[in-house]
């Protein structure tokens, strides 16, 4: 068995393991309680034998041991005053397991072994009481189990890497690594700390993986030293033939043989070298633990390296084709590390050649197959910077082109209809075109089942068939088809949990398979099953923190764990958790902190601040935190203001500046209700200067110059708007104003102006 498959993948669904000490004397009372434990789905671990040497059957105690995750020890006088209880005692705190000393029969304090004697006992020396004795031992158990059962196991994977001379082969991997390094982290309050053996087995463990992980980067830092030389060598072979071809004169067969021989040499070159960039690009995207801007060092080196090789032959349409393709590639390992700008200028680069190859040989069904996915991989960034229009039109072009390619080259084209249909679908979701969005993904859903049930190993067209469902989940779900939506989704987690399975150590997989914990949590929460979606939420998240953990500079990454972060924090909102969600809330906007500032032309990093400020400003302002509220408010505001006005047009943006702008007003006139009238007029000034067209706003103005005696510009501010109509809904300016005196007056405030604005507003009506 491999340390990676001896760790359970389901701890709490395990039965807990439960070695009991005794004295033999006391052998019925254990027969009861095995039995009572039995009944309560735990697996006592009782020995019954004393006849083998003792060196034997001392092995059989110790295996027995370290295989339990709680000893229970049976107290009585003959118990503690046996030198073989004594001992088991001792190696079980040697490997620190968790206790669980019960009495049976009284003992005398002062004889009971030191590890047990400052816990907590069960006494079961009533023995009418012994099934609520049993229920009592058994909560004790259960508590943090999920910890102690990986206590014990990994416990057992570090004793038996030290029996082995500490052989490097029986060192953790990932995911398991990964999954013990978060179990050390998460050690609840009472439980034993590991062992020194197993910290210094998991340790070991990271220290070996980080050394495979340094090779892997020599390996590919040597192919790059490779690509460079073939590119060297394919230069000169093609110097070599353009030669040969001047001595046609001279010798026509000679001159045809040499060129031919070297002709074959440039393209073995050429074959090679392109082989081995592209496979750098597609290596370093998903290998975890690499660094993004070492990544990117190595796919600018490449790309430099394969230009020469192009310049090299300008005319050759097959080494252009290659040189396309190798761009898409670094365009997708851009996309995938954040960097949009290099993403788009690999992709469009790549749309050029396209587009030159596709004009040149319109019925080359191969060419027209590479435009189609040059046109979508352009559409993707275009979207991902907030170009909608822009997007649309490229999906659409790759759409076109694919629709015509069907009948001619089903294995090229039917993919590439799956995915320009569902790309069209997400600019369609996004400009609010549900309808038809939808009816954009059912087509690529066909098309996706269709490949993928005519070859259910290809983890690519599952892939796309898991992405499919996702996407008419998510239509689903917005236009309130709770069921449908959840099903579509665990169709889509049932196909990525076989594929991150079958390959644990790709991130892809990892990512795909943590971003549908969250879909399915999302829809659970949208039909009120809390704890339910919470259990996902945290399922998805532990695969979030694995990944950041591995390379704080991949953005997409980091980005998911703050997504992770954020879905905790709003569960535990509806739970009235308010302290927990405060601390998910800031750790996910620390994230979305340092990624907006390290890329402030991405409009979804930026939106991520007002949406993380709303959301932490929300949990502050119900705890009457109203200052710390106020300050997130304020970023808020700042963040999406700055949205607005880069897209002045996009009435999403002014939805969302106007809904940071209620919250701060919101908050100054709780902030009049509890008398703070300076920082009260303070907000109110700052949200009208944001929204000066919004005239409920200065409502708040007023009331704070009113408490502050400055008396004859809230008269004139009140009279201003007086008559208004429709300043909120269908309220008029009036009816607003005459509403929050009524408020203030029930929570104590009260001031001569408003009984005179009062008189003079009801008099008009």
């Amino acid at each position: 068995m491999t340390a990676e498959t001896a760790v359970s993948n389901d701890s709490h669904q395990a039965r807990a393991r439960v070695f009991i000490s005794y004295s033999r004397r006391d052998i019925a009372f254990v027969d009861r309680l095995e039995a009572a434990l039995k009944a309560r789905n735990f697996e006592p671990l009782v020995d019954r034998t004393e006849i083998y040497a003792f060196e034997d059957w001392w092995k059989r105690i110790e295996a027995l041991i370290a295989r339990a995750d709680t000893i229970v020890f049976v107290l009585s006088p003959d118990a503690v005053d046996s030198e073989v209880s004594r001992k088991e005692v001792a190696f079980a705190a040697s490997l620190n397991k968790r206790f669980a000393p019960i009495v049976f029969r009284t003992v005398n304090d002062k004889s009971v072994p030191q590890e047990l004697a400052k816990l907590n006992f069960v006494f079961f020396t009533d023995e009418s009481r012994f099934e609520a004795n049993a229920d009592r031992l058994a909560q004790a158990l259960d508590t943090d189990i999920v910890w102690i059962r990986q206590h014990t196991e990994f416990g057992e994977l570090a004793r038996r890497w030290k029996l082995a001379n500490e052989s490097p082969g029986l060192f953790l991997r990932s995911p398991v690594l990964d999954q013990a390094e978060r179990w050390i982290a998460s050690r609840p309050p009472n439980a034993p700390v590991p062992t020194q053996e197993t910290q210094v087995f998991i340790s070991g463990s990271r220290q070996a993986a980080t050394r495979r992980r340094n090779i892997l980067t020599g390996s590919l830092a040597a192919g790059l030293v490779i690509s460079l030389g073939l590119a060297g060598l394919a230069y000169w072979q093609r110097g070599v033939a353009v030669e040969q071809r001047a001595l046609a004169e001279q010798n026509e067969a000679l001159a045809k043989e040499e060129r031919d021989r070297a002709t074959r040499n440039f393209k073995l070159a050429q074959s090679t070298a392109e082989s081995l960039v592209s496979d750098i690009a597609q290596g370093l995207r998903n290998v975890q633990g690499m660094r993004a801007d070492a990544v990117r060092r190595i796919l600018d080196t490449s790309r430099g390296t394969f230009d020469q090789l192009a310049a090299s032959a300008p005319d050759d349409p097959t080494l252009q084709r290659s040189r396309g393709i190798m761009l898409a590639e670094f365009g997708t390992t851009y996309r995938t590390l954040g960097d949009l700008d290099q993403a788009q200028k690999a992709f469009r680069d790549g749309l050029a050649i396209a587009e030159s190859l596709a004009a040149a040989s319109p019925r080359n069904t191969l060419l027209q197959h590479d435009l189609s996915v040059a046109y979508v991989n352009v559409g993707d960034v275009d979207a991902a910077q907030g170009r909608l229009d822009d997007a649309l039109k490229a999906y659409r072009s790759g759409l076109d082109i694919a629709v015509h390619l069907v009948a001619a080259a089903p294995n090229y084209a039917e993919r590439d209809l799956s995915v320009a249909h569902n790309a069209v679908g997400d600019v369609l979701v996004v400009q609010g075109e549900f309808d038809a969005a939808l009816g954009s993904y059912l087509n690529g859903l066909i098309v996706a089942e269709k490949l993928a049930s005519t070859n259910p190993t290809n983890t690519r067209w599952q892939r796309d068939l898991s992405v499919s469902h996702n996407k008419v989940a998510g239509v689903l779900k917005v236009q309130g088809q709770l069921d449908n939506a959840l099903k579509a989704y665990r169709e889509g987690l049932a196909i990525r949990e076989r594929l991150a399975a079958g390959e644990p150590s790709s991130t892809q997989f990892q990512r795909d398979l943590s971003v549908s914990y969250d879909n399915v949590g999302g829809t659970l929460v949208a039909q009120g099953r809390i704890d339910e979606a919470l259990a996902a939420f945290r399922d998805g998240l532990v695969i979030a923190e694995r990944l950041a953990a591995a390379d704080r500079s991949d953005t997409g990454w980091q980005r998911d764990l703050a997504v992770g972060y954020g879905n905790i924090g709003n569960i535990l909102v509806t739970q009235r958790r308010f302290d927990e969600a405060q601390e998910a809330f800031r750790s996910a906007l620390g994230i979305a902190e340092r990624l907006a500032a390290a890329a402030p032309t991405n409009t979804g990093l930026q939106r991520d601040l007002f949406v993380l400020n709303i959301k932490l400003g929300d949990v502050l302002t119900a705890q009457d935190k109203f200052d710390e509220g106020l300050k997130a408010y304020r970023a808020s505001l700042d963040a999406v203001s700055r949205l607005a006005k880069a897209d002045p047009g996009n009435l999403r943006r002014r939805d969302e500046l106007l809904l940071a702008v209620d919250r701060v007003s919101d908050t100054s006139y709780k902030l009049l209700l509890a008398r703070n009238f300076t920082t009260a007029l303070e907000y109110a000034d700052e949200v009208i200067s944001f929204a000066l067209d919004m005239i409920h706003l200065h409502r708040n103005r007023a009331h704070a110059l009113m408490f502050l005696d400055r008396i004859n510009e809230a008269r004139t501010l009140y009279l201003q708007y007086r008559g208004q109509n429709r300043v909120i809904e269908e309220k008029s300016w009036d009816t607003v104003v005459l509403g929050d005196f009524a408020e203030m007056r029930q929570g104590g405030l009260t001031h001569p102006l408003m009984d005179e604005i009062e008189k003079l507003f009801t008099s008009r009506n």
